[in-house]
């Protein structure tokens, strides 16, 4: 397909980086739609400077520019290959960013692909490190004002998140002496604390 041939996905990502010039939100289109397709997803998520222009696109003021890269990175976040290398802060961030853009198709998008990431046990750490993005999915999930399916996809990815985080808990590696537990056990640790209040 198109989408796998590099010399033309190569001038329309040079064309995309012509940022002052009325044709570049056009390119940045065109390579969403290319996204569309699956079959050209593993080769456009790593064609040079295309993540780069998502990322630049993701953080312009104009609408346009950020929908279609938001849009885009949600179709290439589907593919399990490009998960953990789309899982960059700066990426994280760009989609935390339009995730608080209210009612948007760039809202709907960007929570989307936090959603296609978080189905990936190696993006745990990237997604739960991001600054503020727990915080979005949360408020985007518990705010009657959030449109429906973008708080059916923010309750789905903090869902995933904590059940990868709960798996990690449960294969921690538990010393013999001490006796296996079911996870979350609810209890509270202190320091050297005195058995009963009353002692003090």
């Amino acid at each position: 397909s198109m989408g796998q041939d590099k010399k033309i996905v190569d001038a329309i990502v040079l064309a995309s980086r012509e940022f002052d010039q009325p044709f570049h939100t056009r390119c940045i289109e065109i390579i969403c739609h290319l996204t569309r397709f699956p079959s050209s997803n593993l080769c456009l998520a790593r064609q040079n400077g295309i993540i780069d222009t998502f990322l630049k696109c993701g953080r312009s003021k104009i609408s346009d520019d950020r929908k279609w890269a938001v849009r885009a990175l949600q179709n290439l976040s589907t593919e399990e290959e490009n998960k953990a290398v789309l899982a960059t802060n700066a990426l994280l961030t760009v989609l935390s960013t339009s995730a608080m853009r209210n009612g948007t198709e760039e809202q709907l998008a960007a929570v989307g692909a936090l959603l296609n990431l978080s189905g990936e046990p190696g993006t745990i750490v990237p997604l739960t490190n991001t600054k503020n993005l727990v915080a979005t999915l949360v408020h985007l999930a518990h705010n009657l004002e959030t449109p429906v399916q973008v708080r059916n996809h923010a309750c789905d990815c903090l869902s995933t998140i904590g059940f990868w985080l709960q798996a990690l808990a449960g294969i921690g590696t538990v010393p013999e002496d001490i006796e296996m537990e079911l996870l979350p056990t609810h209890r509270t640790c202190g320091w050297d604390r005195w058995k009963n209040r009353h002692n003090i």
